[in-house]
Order: structure tokens, then sequence, then C-alpha cells
């Protein structure tokens, strides 16, 4: 994988930031290998299956669990709003890594379940900082030939953080006949690492170029675009763009008399954003996804499997998804070219893979046939190659791309809030419901998935090759300066834009001894 665009260093950066990726992949999977532990049901007073006496008091407490962590997402994306653009990207990466740490030792060192609601919570905000700010970070660092890929880290050390939750659960498990409590507190415990890392290196990385320009800090911008561009005119070109656009956008916004936050309200292009960036979020996790993946455990022993295994297929299930499915959609992305085509997709092969679970489900699941109960694992895994591939690194890539400069922190986090408010409505749900309805709750995601496709195909135009600044036309708004092919500059226009910079940089280094302006 080639980013020829860009310097080393950028990439550097680019993988250190993917240490907030990994904390929110290890958060949010580390439940389901909790729930196969019989020291947490042990400790917390909980009846570990279905025959046990008080199973439905367990079905609801593993509802509140996942279901508060969920809502502790939604708040982090709403603060994420507020803090990124006040203070910064990297200050909001900064205070979401601190309070990982905080809600990862709450859950570790739990006394008791409420402690452990406590630390759910807590860690959900921090996680729906981290997940709205790091593609941003990632989308405002990259290059627009390169960013699917830059920004598909983000989806691929994402999964790696499950990878990590799933094998650490699986070996701990062993771990349970000699001291039930590390089986179920060493892998909680192990969350605080990578946001500690990310904390404690933090202070070497450099704050988004657009927030720079935005706030007046054009030397430092400037000093950040030439050690991320591999190619100095671009880098000129782009400062130049950037910083154009933001002007154009406060412009427009003082015409209107109005304010950014009611322009999302009132301007056509802005609502636009609003509806598909959280439609694009809030539809896939209403697809199920993060029900299989937190209550794989559930659901394989369901299907026949027992002991070990249900840890095993849940860990190998993931994995699949961090060394195959999203590397490869990280890197089809820059050759397909095509983010709504990869979408649609994705939402196909889930229909299908789907709709043969469910009817294996409803036929086999609680049956001695050990080759139905197997393919209807196989459909499981089918069901991420589809999800992974094409529609995992899609949704944050998308949602990090659609937003013009002043509304971005908005529109991300508004749209980071409808996948924590889909999980919270599924996973919520799901215990109660597969306890009440079995297989028919699969029904739901298959009607959803078929219903949602549609308005992916008529509403989500498509953003690959342009840069931030010129993905503003595909929603109708004026773009003030042109530097892609694919927003139709030539070489003749370049041209004339490369002269212009040279001609402005000369007279600044004859009036002030200054590089760019």
């Amino acid at each position: 994988m080639a980013f020829r665009d860009l310097t080393k260093y950028a990439l550097l950066i680019n993988i250190f930031v993917s240490l907030g990726s990994i904390t929110y992949g290890y958060f949010s999977s580390i439940i389901a290998t909790t729930l196969g532990q019989p020291g947490f049901y042990s400790f917390m007073n909980l009846a570990p299956d279905a025959t046990s006496p008080g199973y439905n008091h367990t079905t609801h407490v593993i509802a509140t669990v996942n279901g508060l962590y969920s809502a502790g997402g939604a708040v982090g994306c709403l603060l994420f709003m507020w803090l990124a653009e006040q203070f910064g990207r990297l200050r909001t990466i900064q205070l979401g890594a601190l309070i990982a740490i905080l809600g990862g030792a709450l859950q570790g060192g739990a006394a008791n379940i409420d402690m452990f609601y406590a630390g759910r919570f807590i860690a959900g905000m921090a996680i729906g900082m981290l997940v709205s700010c790091t593609p941003l970070y990632m989308s405002e660092l990259s290059a627009p030939s390169s960013r699917g890929r830059q920004v598909g880290v983000h989806a691929i050390f994402l999964v790696l953080g499950y990878f990590m939750a799933s094998w650490v659960g699986y070996g701990c498990y062993f771990a349970t006949p000699v001291n039930l409590s590390f089986a179920w507190r060493f892998p909680l415990c192990l969350q605080v690492l990578p946001p500690l890392l990310l904390l404690i290196g933090s202070p070497w990385v450099p704050e988004s170029v657009r927030w720079l320009l935005k706030h007046d800090r054009a030397e430092e911008a400037w000093t950040t675009l030439q050690r991320i561009h591999a190619h100095s005119i671009f880098a000129k070109e782009e400062f130049h763009q950037i910083s154009q656009q933001i002007k154009l956008e406060e412009e427009r916004t003082k015409e209107l008399g109005t304010t950014v936050l009611k322009s999302v309200f009132t301007k056509a292009s802005y609502r636009k954003r609003m509806i598909v960036g959280f439609l694009i979020q809030f539809g896939q996790e209403m697809g199920g996804i993060l029900v299989i993946n937190n209550y794989a455990v559930l659901l394989y022993q369901g299907l026949g499997q027992t002991g070990s295994i249900p840890l095993l297929l849940s860990a190998v299930w993931i994995t699949t998804a961090a060394l195959i499915y999203n590397p490869l959609g990280a890197w089809l992305h820059d050759k397909v070219n095509s983010r709504r085509g990869m979408y649609l997709t994705g939402n196909c092969g889930q229909v299908i893979t789907l709709s043969i679970l469910t009817a294996l489900t409803a036929q086999y699941a609680g049956t001695e046939n050990k080759v139905g109960n197997g393919f209807a694992v196989l459909m499981i895994f089918l069901y991420l190659a589809f999800q992974g591939t094409f529609c995992d690194t899609t949704m944050y890539l998308y949602v990090s791309e659609i937003f013009p400069y002043e509304m971005r922190t908005i529109g991300i986090g508004f749209s980071l809030f409808g996948q924590f408010a889909g999980t919270l409505i599924v996973v919520q749900s799901a215990p109660i419901a597969f306890a009440a309805v079995e297989w028919k709750f699969y029904l739901l995601f298959i009607l959803w998935l078929v219903v949602y496709s549609p308005f992916i195909y008529w509403y989500m135009p498509e953003t690959a090759r342009f840069t931030l600044e010129e993905i503003g036309e595909k929603f109708g708004d004026e773009v003030a300066v042109r530097i892609t092919d694919a927003a139709g500059a030539n070489e003749e226009s370049r041209k004339e834009l490369y002269e212009k910079l040279e001609h402005h940089e000369a007279l600044k280094r004859g009036d002030k001894g200054t590089a760019v302006s």
C-alpha cells in the first residue's frame, strides 16, 4: 500500500493516532468475551444460562451494560461537537484518551455491578469522543488521492482492537480453573493500555492544519503541511485552497446573517449532509453488526457450540476482519473510487447472508444437527466479509469527508451520535428480544437493510478523488478553488494557480521575509 503523496512523517502520525481506533475497538468488543467468562457471572451473582433460575435478571443486566456504553457514546459525540472546534482535534483526542483510562479502570476494578455500570458509561463517553475525532483528524491530514486508504486505517485498527479483545478474552478463559477473578478482570484492565500510550505520545502529534488556519495560526499550519505532503507544489495549492474556502464559508455565513448552528437547519445543502451522515452511521448499526459482535458467544452457544469453542469462534471471526476484510476495504477505496458502490455492495451482501442465517437458525438452532448449525456459523462469517470489506471502512471515511469546515465537528458528531443511537436500540433490546422471539429478531435487520439501500443509491453523492474543500460542490455549495482533476482542474488552470502563488510568495518575501501567507 503506497501513499506516494504523503511523507513518512504523515504516515507515522496516522498510524500513531490509530491508537484511538484500537481503543474504540477494544472497549467495544471486550464485553463480548466478558459475557463468556464464568467468573463474571459468579462475582456479579448472575445466572449463567437460560436454564438457571433468575436468568431473566441476567438478560436485563446484560442489556443495561451494553445500553449504558452506547448512551455514554452518544453523550461523547455531542461533547465532541463543541470540544473539537473550541480546543482543537488534538486536545479532544487527549481528553478522550484520559477519560477512557478512567472508564477502563472502573470496569477492571469493579467491586459491584453499579461500579461496572459507571465504568461502562464513562468508557462509552470517551469512545464517543475518540471515534468521532480520530477519523476526522485522519481525513484532515490526508491527500485526496489516498484518503480512502488513510482514513481506512481507522477501520483497520478499530478491528485490530476487536481482534485483541477477542484473543485476550479467549486466552484468559483458560485461567478460570486457577483464578476466576483474573479471567474476567485482566482483559478489562488491559483496556487502559492503548489510550495510555496515545496520551503519552500525543504531545508529539501536530494539530490539524484546517483547525490551525481557522484559528489564525497560519505559520504552524504551513509548517505542518510541508511536513506531511511529499510535493511542495501540492502543499502550496492545498494551503491556498483551505484558506480561501474557510474565508468563503465565513463570508457566506455573514452574508446570510446567521450562525453555523442555525445554518445546519436552514440551509438545504447542510441539512442534506446532516441527514445523510446520520443515516450512514445509524443505518449500518441497525443492520446488526454490533449485536452479532457483542453477543457472539451467546449466538454460537445457541448454535450448539460449547465450552471454549464460542470464545474461539468469536476470536477467529474478528481476526478475519482484522487481517483480511478491513485492510482489503481500505485498499479498494482508492482503486474502485466509489464510496457509494462499496456501501451498496456491502448492504446487498449483508441482506443475503442474514437471510440464509435466519433460515438456518430457525431450522436448526437448539437441535443436534451439526451440519445445519455449522452452515449457520459460516453465514455469520460471510456476513462479516461483506460488512467489513465494503461498509465498515466506508461509513467512517464518508462522514469524515462530506462536511464543510465550519460545520465539520457538528456534522461528524451528529453522524456518530446516530451510530450510538442505533447501537443503543438494537444492542440493549437484543438479549431480551432473542429470549422472547429468538431467530425472528434477525428479520428486523434484514427488513431495515432492504428499506435502507435505496436511500444510499439515491441520496449518497460520490466523494472519491476530491479534496475535502471540493466535495461541497457535490451538495450544491460553491467551491473557492479547484486543484484536482475530479473537480475539473486541468494543467492550464493549475499552472495559473501555481504562478499566482509563486508571485504572491515572492511579494511576501520582499515585504516580510515569510514563506507563505
